[in-house]
């Protein structure tokens, strides 16, 4: 949910100046630029609740198709809130729905179900509480036992145990490779030396994305 206001004043109640609300996520962005581009995706996951129908009609709007699995709780809205009068944002991620085994069951199940194989699958995100550590991990290394090659975008120990199973292509930006990595990185020189490192662990394609800087690509 993206809410505009002309200022954003603490303990007062303020008057919105537009609200939009869009389908998001890393995987369904994935899936919604890949449709805008001409291309052939399908977006799993797992919804639930009022927030899971929605995404469910807009995704409908925008022709992106989906294979969701519905679960009791409710899917989390993220805010951000774009404040004009200098204009910085402030993005509010809420908690997600508590997951159990057999939710994260039946999402194997999708993979291995799909009517067609893929180019790549795109594992991304957040794993929603509940959900193991080494989720994209196991998720990674069945999907190389069947040939087919995975793009990995998370963050945090999911991330970390999930580049253990040597995905084709990772794409964290500088701040989730310094934590991944436990350093500092001062310069562009050092973030494409960081990116080598990780091509020469088994990771065939590097992707650091730098903001309004654009991005570094190693392989």
């Amino acid at each position: 949910k993206h809410i505009t206001v002309k200022k954003l004043i603490k303990d007062d109640t303020i008057r919105a100046e537009s609200l939009h609300r869009d389908p998001g996520g890393k995987g369904i962005n994935v899936s919604r630029v890949i449709n805008e581009l001409g291309g052939k995706t399908k977006a799993l996951g797992i919804v639930g609740g009022c927030a899971g129908y929605m995404i469910k009609d807009l995704l409908e709007r925008f022709k992106v198709n989906f294979n969701f699995i519905e679960i009791v709780g409710e899917t989390r809205i993220n805010v951000i809130l774009t404040d004009l009068s200098d204009r910085t944002q402030t993005r509010i991620s809420a908690p997600g729905p508590t997951v159990n085994p057999r939710d994260t069951d039946a999402v194997i199940g999708l993979l291995n179900n799909a009517n067609s194989r893929p180019s790549f699958w795109v594992l991304g995100g957040s794993l929603p509480p509940g959900a193991p550590k080494d989720t994209y991990k196991k998720l990674i290394t069945h999907l190389r036992e069947r040939g087919e090659k995975s793009v990995l975008d998370a963050d945090g120990e999911a991330f970390e145990l999930g580049i253990e199973a040597s995905p084709f292509l990772i794409k964290p930006n500088e701040f989730e490779l310094e934590r991944l990595l436990g350093r500092r990185l001062e310069n562009d020189d050092e973030i494409l030396k960081a990116a080598m490192e990780l091509c020469n662990s088994g990771i065939e394609v590097v992707v650091i994305s730098l903001g309004k800087r654009g991005a570094i690509v190693a392989a």
